[in-house]
């Protein structure tokens, strides 16, 4: 019995109501007991408070099926302190059941401030979530999972990622209705996804597909060594009603030199966004979601990188800085599109297009605007924009341009700025109607 009563005394000792009904979990470094107080806390539900450090060994996982928020501390420059070990899907939110669309909405779940060392595969999956927000939270050392896929090379598919939003992993066959849902914010994270063999590992700092009616927002987040894509978000659909939208906004990442040639060559990638599974998905108003992409500074460092790679219709891109390493195969920014609105865009370094607009399957490449591209720092392998789509409009100077389009015209006119609303003095005098 004495034993007994010692065992409940560490359990609430190291699981602890904080004040307002929150749970405090302090770590204690060993792999089963840190899973049983985390699984504990989460399938209360409400506010988790993590302290310490925490291990889950090589296969550990938490599953989070109600609402929950999970925190760790930071220390006075707002730096994660809290750190977990290891896990396999580290914290995960299965679907109900497993190859089945839900018949209800997933929880809402929210993990700030924590730093994770050492999952395998991603320590942050959630193909079923009514809302989700990952922020401030910091990811290394990300040990490659084999997952079912064959592909040139294997009948295997290595694969890492800093975090999964969809059933993407979960159920691979094809998408699920309403799986992902709600608002999903990846926000003011660090994502360091180093692997040891990179052409041989399909790596990702921020991977969402397959969503239904999601606001998604991926913001102000450090993606560095990415053997595959920087950030994925592809074949996301708007729902029955037409909720649903993409913001990519003020992200920095760096590629890998090398990366995976799976699903196809070209990569390591910086942005890669649109329909891809299914390209019918990016010309169809009724499903494609609407797509800004503003403010990112890429490097694609590999041979065959592209810094921003798109496949839909209506996207708007603007002020977005470019930096291409010198791949003869590379591209600073492609558009497989129509009506897409590109401005203040920066492309730099040296690759074969700086811009490079081009048919792709369903979608024909036309009618987009490219604005105000500077290219003073950029070399062209074979020239500045690559035109292979109709009545696409440059504006500003093209002096390298390739076009294998029809309709596609240059524009050269400067930046301008509006007149004054109220003039003054002598040099504008009005006329008087007689």
């Amino acid at each position: 019995m004495r034993r007994v009563s010692v065992a409940w005394l560490i359990m609430l000792f190291l699981v602890l109501p904080a004040s307002g009904g929150d749970v405090t979990v302090i770590g204690t470094g060993q792999p089963g007991q840190d899973l049983k107080n985390i699984q504990a806390a989460v399938d209360s539900g409400g506010s988790i408070l993590l302290k310490g450090n925490f291990n889950f060994g090589p296969d550990g996982r938490v599953k989070i099926t109600k609402d929950v928020r999970i925190s760790g501390e930071v220390d006075s420059v707002g730096e994660p302190t809290t750190k977990i070990t290891g896990g396999f899907w580290t914290f995960y939110s299965p679907l109900p059941v497993k190859g089945a669309p839900p018949a209800g909405k997933g929880p809402i779940i929210a993990v700030h401030f924590i730093r994770f060392s050492g999952a395998k595969g991603t320590p942050l999956h959630f193909p079923f979530v009514g809302g989700l927000d990952i922020r401030g939270c910091t990811v290394t050392n990300v040990i490659p999972q084999q997952i079912g896929i064959e592909w040139a090379d294997g009948d295997t598919l290595s694969f890492q990622a800093g975090v999964v939003v969809g059933n993407r992993l979960d159920h691979p066959k094809q998408p699920l209705k309403k799986a992902a849902v709600g608002t999903i914010k990846i926000e003011d994270n660090r994502f360091y996804m180093e692997n040891a063999k990179p052409e041989m590992t399909a790596g990702f700092g921020v991977l969402i597909d397959w969503t239904w009616g999601a606001k998604i927002s991926v913001k102000n987040n450090i993606i560095n060594r990415t053997s595959r894509n920087g950030i994925e978000i592809l074949d996301n659909t708007l729902d029955t009603k037409g909720h649903g939208s993409i913001s990519i906004t003020g992200n920095r990442i760096v590629t890998a030199e090398e990366g995976i040639a799976y699903p196809h060559k070209y990569g390591p990638n910086g942005i890669v966004a649109g329909w891809y599974f299914q390209t019918s998905g990016g010309a169809d108003f009724s499903r494609n979601n609407r797509m800004d992409i503003t403010g990112n500074r890429i490097e694609g460092r590999g041979e065959t990188s592209t810094g921003i790679l798109l496949y839909a219709n209506d996207i708007v891109a603007t002020c977005n800085d470019v930096i291409m390493g010198g791949g003869t195969q590379a591209r600073g920014i492609v558009q497989t599109g129509s009506r897409g609105f590109f401005a203040n865009n920066r492309i730099r370094g040296e690759a074969q297009y700086a811009l490079y607009c081009h048919p792709f399957e369903a979608l024909e490449a036309a009618a987009n605007t490219f604005a105000w591209t500077e290219l003073n720092d950029f070399t062209g392998i074979k020239g500045q924009f690559l035109l292979s789509g109709s009545v696409n409009v440059v504006v500003g100077k093209a002096s390298y341009l390739t076009d294998k389009g029809k309709g596609n015209r240059v524009v050269d006119t400067k930046p301008c700025a509006l007149p004054e609303i109220d003039p003054e003095g002598d040099s504008w005098e009005p006329v008087d109607a007689e």
